[in-house]
Formats: C-alpha cells, structure tokens, sequence
C-alpha cells in the first residue's frame, strides 16, 4: 500500500486519540511530529465542544483542524469554517 499520497489524518478523540484517562499519549507527539513534517494535515473530531477539545491539545493547537460539536463546528485556528447552530425553537 503507497501512504504517500495521504494528506489528511482524522481521527476521533474519545477511546481513540484519548487513553481512559482522558489524556493524550505521549507517544503522540512523535506521531504528530512526523505527520506534519510530511506535510499531512492532522484533524481532530469528537462531540465535545470545541474549548474542551483545544484543552486536550494546546501546545499544537494552531496547527489542527477541529471538528466539534458532533460536527456542528469546524475551525482551524481563528478561523470558523463551519458553525451549524440549532434552529430556533429546537432543544
């Protein structure tokens, strides 16, 4: 399999990215690490909101794409991509 076309790794936090304490590997680093010094965009999802996903990763967090609020909020940095608020009158 040729992996050298990949240019976007997304992956969901929770029981994935997250250990079952809710932390980060370390580990992750390294990979993080070499994933953008090949230039391959790391993206972040879950359906947390997007201030409790940004604590989780803050020494990178200007170099991820978030994709929060069970899709509801995507951001890269300052800028918002996608924000779907609910309508109005929905709970």
């Amino acid at each position: 399999m040729d992996l050298t076309a990949i240019r976007l790794v997304v992956t969901d936090m929770d029981g994935t990215l997250l250990n079952s304490k809710h932390e980060v590997s370390d580990r992750f680093m390294e990979v993080f690490d070499a994933l953008h010094s090949r230039g391959i965009q790391f993206v972040a999802a879950s359906g947390r909101q997007y201030n409790n996903i940004v604590s989780k990763l803050p020494t990178i967090q200007d170099e991820l794409i978030f994709i929060a609020e069970n899709g509801g909020l995507v951001r890269r940095r300052t800028e918002e991509w996608l924000a779907t608020p609910l309508a109005p009158g929905m709970k």
